[in-house]
């Protein structure tokens, strides 16, 4: 499938609003985007909780903003979504 830049962002800007409006605790964010982040490193393969359970003690104490989660998870979903795996957006610095 052939998307646009334009057409990805607008799909994740709606996705974070979905996100967003579930109202999940801080906590149950950071889990949420260890998650995607770790999938999203493994190109799709479901990582060990173990892992999950350590990325998303790390994200947790970066203290990262709420609306950055919220953003972030729905990217990692959307790029998921189509396939779309570039290790370029995987960055060691605040979430």
């Amino acid at each position: 499938m052939n998307v646009n830049n334009k057409d990805l962002v607008d799909e994740i800007n709606v996705a974070a609003y979905f996100i967003s409006e579930d109202n999940n605790p801080y906590d149950v964010l950071c889990w949420y985007l260890a998650e995607r982040l770790l999938t999203y490193e493994n190109k799709g393969d479901t990582p060990p909780k173990e892992h999950v359970k350590q990325k998303a003690a790390q994200i947790f104490f970066e203290e990262c903003p709420y609306d950055v989660l919220v953003y972030r998870i729905a990217q990692l979903d959307i790029l998921m979504k189509y396939n779309l795996y570039d290790t370029r957006l995987m960055k060691e610095s605040k979430c």
